[in-house]
């Protein structure tokens, strides 16, 4: 892979600009980071609709307390739809796991704070790890996100179900729904703190400008605290706590996103078809390594020399154009 190959090397000086000098997504397109927001978005409005709920329904509109839809009754995460429920001193499995991915794409309609609040988290920190990670390794790591967020919900639920009285654990009713991008997107403000971990960040209130692996850290610590504590929202914030723990960890291992939709793996080739060998080059050698370095650990991991080289080889690709 050369230099031009590289998503955090690629220069921008002549790519297409949209209005107030934004680079435009590759391709014409929007980003993945607009997709998920404008997706989010249209179904809370379908949502609105509500429409009349089918087979178990009723369960769901109790459990919520207020008219619910479809789309909630047959997308929320619960331990019970997604997994398992007793009833009756029965224990009986259900298998519906395609909920780990739908509840990250719906959001509760009893305040339109819910879906406002996660798409502002998204358009201000979601831009910042795609174009870190690129568009399919970051709508990898979104989904990853919201889908630990979904099992750390299922464990501690889990865990309070078979009788553990710990601080964090959720003894609740295995039908209580989960819904909401929030796991995504402390995922994403888990990988900004590494990624510019000195950028500043306005609060919006108090008005106060913060570090912004503070503001992160300070985020997960409050959520931490609420699950702890029992607070209000402890289920959701359950689901927060494994969205950052996934988040932390996959900016620092990006390369394990690589083949996340490569179902069938990630070379199909026969053995011995691969491409040509080529002749190799010690200079480029040097330069793949130090790129695959900052992508595994980024650019605060290079030593002064490795900064120096990757400087040079800059400025000599500008200069040739």
């Amino acid at each position: 892979m050369g230099l031009e190959d590289r998503h955090y090397y690629r220069d921008d000086s002549r790519r297409p600009r949209g209005p107030g000098g934004r680079v435009r997504p590759p391709m014409g397109g929007w980003s993945v980071n607009t997709w998920l927001i404008v997706i989010n978005i249209a179904v809370f409005l379908v949502q609105q609709f509500r429409l009349v709920p089918l087979l178990g329904g009723q369960q769901v509109l109790e459990t919520f307390g207020v008219p619910t839809d479809a789309l909630t009754v047959y997308g929320h995460f619960s331990s019970a739809e997604a997994f398992f429920y007793k009833s009756g001193g029965t224990t009986y499995l259900n298998l519906e796991v395609w909920r780990l991915l739908t509840f990250q794409f719906l959001h509760s309609q009893v305040s339109i704070w819910h879906v406002a609040l996660n798409m502002f988290g998204l358009y201000v920190f979601g831009g910042m790890v795609e174009q870190y990670l690129g568009r399919k390794r970051y709508l990898a790591f979104y989904i990853i996100c919201g889908i630990c967020g979904g099992l750390m919900y299922l464990i501690l639920n889990g865990l309070g179900l078979a009788g553990l009285r710990l601080p964090g654990v959720l003894s609740n009713d295995p039908r209580t729904p989960l819904v909401g991008a929030s796991a995504g997107v402390f995922g994403v403000i888990l990988a900004c703190a590494h990624i510019a971990p000195q950028a500043r960040i306005m609060l919006l209130f108090p008005p106060i400008p913060l570090p912004l692996k503070v503001f992160a850290y300070g985020y997960v610590a409050f959520a931490l605290f609420n699950l702890l504590v029992g607070g209000g929202n402890a289920g959701g914030d359950a689901a927060h706590i494994g969205g950052a723990i996934a988040g932390a960890y996959f900016i620092r291992n990006s390369h394990l996103l690589r083949d996340f939709f490569n179902v069938l793996g990630p070379d199909q080739r026969p053995p011995g078809k691969g491409p040509p060998k080529q002749r190799r080059n010690p200079k480029r050698d040097g330069i793949d390594r130090i790129l695959d370095k900052v992508n595994k650990e980024g650019l605060q991991s290079l030593s002064d020399k490795e900064k120096r080289v990757l400087r040079d080889e800059t400025q000599q690709r500008r200069d040739r154009r």
